[in-house]
């Protein structure tokens, strides 16, 4: 080629280079001040983000069938024997197994049969992409789901009530995320998410679009009672300085809060907690490594705090006055369960994989104290249930092989629809 074509190609792509990083900068100053087609630009970031997440979602195969739950240790005189149910990333089901490991019952409702044409999730991740975050069961085997979009922004993809025999009653089309738990009265807390341009007043440091939190009441039959937004619940509180940003740090995550629970404190353990209220909720904050109180009647955080927990999961209230803390990030490389005294800011008790090999959740985990004292420990990552004493020994595990985002497990009288032939331990 000539000197003088080389020069030509040469000038070309200089021009082309400066077109692009010219249009970048406009693009870019359009966003930051706001300009009139700063929304379309926006969205066209977000799907741009999203479209990125679910061809990542879609190159991971799924397969339908659970595996079968494996049991490995067994004292069984030191257990707390009941029915263990569990969900996996495998597609919207949960499973619940007996302390062998059996199958006694299982739900499935697949997210195109719950929600045929949802109006709340403009376009669905695949039906096997879709899976049960959490869920909570009722004593006639009825089944409260949320479920997760896997790779989606928002993730959220609504509630549903399913019987025992997974035909759906009732669904909440909203982006419904994470948590779901019931009051005594019956009345259901959800959290909720919603992607937003505009802050509120006196939070315009934030960098939009972002997506934003809610606490959502409904009633038992699933109809929106009252929806308490979180960042203005922190701003409007004594606990507000939670959300100024880190010092150099131009703002927080475009996932501003990322809540991932909503624990509510009921009639029977409200004496255990006398600075709050019967109905006010615990919530996880995992982007402020924070856990805070929301009073539900004033919609405002009365308690707050970070402790040694990092990108924490599952906070629940506990009938000593403690609280019991998934520590995702924990200490070194391992995960652990903390108990943390809210009066004196002590961890009594931590368990960190003492007496068997450590385990790293870097994502959900769950921790559930049982009624005879020990503890039910969810490695979410690994697939992995653990149950330990409060000496640290491990007197049950389980091997789900599959990520699982929720565990619990029930005595046989909190169950009354399993019956016949299926016994906690046959």
């Amino acid at each position: 080629m000539r000197v003088g074509g080389w020069r030509s190609l040469w000038l070309r792509g200089l021009f082309t280079l400066g077109v692009a990083s010219l249009s970048y900068l406009l693009g870019a100053a359009v966003v930051y001040f706001k300009l009139p087609t700063s929304a379309i630009l926006d969205d066209a970031f977000l799907g741009g983000q999203a479209w990125a997440e679910r061809r990542q979602a879609a190159d991971v195969p799924v397969d339908l069938d659970v595996p079968a739950a494996r049991v490995g240790i067994d004292r069984l005189e030191w257990t707390f024997d009941g029915y263990t149910a569990y969900t996996t990333n495998h597609g919207s089901q949960a499973v619940l197994i007996n302390m062998r490991g059996d199958v006694v019952h299982r739900w499935t409702a697949q997210y195109r049969d719950v929600w045929p044409k949802p109006t709340h999730v403009a376009d669905p991740v695949p039906n096997g992409h879709v899976y049960y975050f959490d869920c909570h069961i009722y004593p006639n085997g009825d089944l409260l789901t949320v479920s997760h979009g896997a790779g989606d922004t928002p993730y959220g993809y609504g509630l549903a009530r399913l019987d025992k025999d997974s035909k759906v009653l009732w669904t909440y089309s909203a982006n419904v995320h994470h948590s779901v738990d019931v009051r005594e009265d019956g009345v259901i807390y959800v959290l909720t998410q919603k992607m937003v341009r505009e802050v509120p007043k006196g939070l315009e440091w934030i960098a939009t679009p972002c997506l934003v939190d809610y606490i959502v009441l409904l009633s038992p039959d699933g109809k929106e009672l009252k929806s308490i937004p979180i960042l203005e619940a922190f701003r409007d509180s004594p606990f507000a300085s939670f959300l100024a940003p880190p010092e150099g740090h131009s703002g927080l995550a475009w996932d501003v809060l990322h809540t991932n629970r909503a624990s509510v404190l009921t009639k029977k353990l409200a004496p255990r907690f006398p600075r709050f209220k019967p109905g006010d909720a615990l919530i996880s904050i995992r982007e402020l490594d924070a856990l805070a109180v929301i009073d539900i009647e004033k919609g405002v955080v009365v308690w707050a705090a970070c402790g040694p927990w990092r990108g924490q999961h599952d906070p629940q209230f506990l009938d000593n006055g403690r609280l019991l803390v998934f520590d995702n990030r924990g200490f070194g490389r391992a995960s652990r369960v903390l108990e943390y005294d809210p009066a004196t800011q002590a961890c009594p008790w931590v368990y960190s994989s003492e007496n068997s090999p450590p385990f790293m959740s870097s994502i959900q985990g769950r921790a559930q104290r049982l009624a005879n004292g020990n503890t039910l420990i969810v490695n979410s990552k690994d697939g992995d249930l653990y149950e330990v004493t409060a000496a640290k020994e491990v007197v049950w595990s389980c091997a789900c092989r599959a990520h699982v985002p929720w565990a619990r497990r029930f005595r046989p009288s909190e169950l009354p629809f399993v019956h016949g032939d299926s016994h906690a331990r046959p």
